[in-house]
């Protein structure tokens, strides 16, 4: 299996192309200023995810906003602090700021040439339109975590795709949405220690780059 077999790459949004973590890190610095130092970066953020997968069931009825205002709020319960509804609706709307990596603007224009990018991510409605453009990518092209569009046919029929034309690249670790492939990224790890369970692994964004380059100079 090569790189250059696919037609389509369905990019996760955060943690792949956005640093989800240091936005968040940045976001709940107002909870934590007043905690005397006690929460490192790792517990913080681990206990976040922890809160996020509490409530993902709810996702639909809250939408993704509101999750993250309530997952705030799990957050604070979690590290034995207080926080208002208002200091939970100002860390939602703070997903506006978060950061592309670095690598992504360069390796999203690079990989257009060469592949339908599609984008899987969740963003309200107000965020979509800004973030799209920052990806360089078409709204349509922006596809909600609600659903797998590798197993919704009536979508693959309208883009004249079929699943095995899409390489999913997600961090790591991850487990494939369908027949297509699977590429993992690990930006903390190096070639010498990468373990890939997958059809491919990088390293990061410019990583996965350098690799389509390789294999179109077989």
């Amino acid at each position: 299996m090569d790189l250059t077999d696919f037609r389509a790459l369905l990019i996760d949004c955060d943690d792949v192309l956005v640093d989800r973590d240091s936005g968040i890190w940045t976001a709940v610095q107002p909870l934590l200023q007043n905690s005397g130092g006690r929460f490192d970066r790792e517990r913080v953020l681990a206990e976040y995810r922890q809160a996020v997968v509490g409530l993902a069931p709810r996702q639909a009825e809250l939408g993704f906003g509101g999750l993250l205002c309530f997952a705030h709020r799990r957050l604070a319960e979690r590290l034995g602090l207080s926080a208002s509804w208002e200091e939970g609706m100002s860390f939602a709307r703070s997903v506006a700021a978060w950061s592309l990596f670095e690598d992504a603007p360069g390796a999203m224009l690079y990989l257009r040439k060469f592949y339908r990018l599609l984008v899987y991510g969740d963003r309200d409605a107000e965020d979509r339109e800004a973030l799209c453009e920052r990806l360089g990518i078409d709204a349509e092209d922006l596809l909600s975590r609600a659903g797998n569009p590798l197993e919704d046919t009536v979508w693959l029929s309208a883009n004249h795709l079929r699943p095995q034309d899409v390489l999913q690249i997600s961090r790591a670790p991850a487990e494939p949405l369908g027949a297509g492939g699977l590429c993992l990224i690990d930006r903390g790890a190096t070639g010498t220690e990468r373990n890939c369970p997958a059809d491919f692994c990088v390293s990061s964004m410019a990583d996965l780059v350098a690799q389509h380059q390789m294999f179109l100079r077989r």
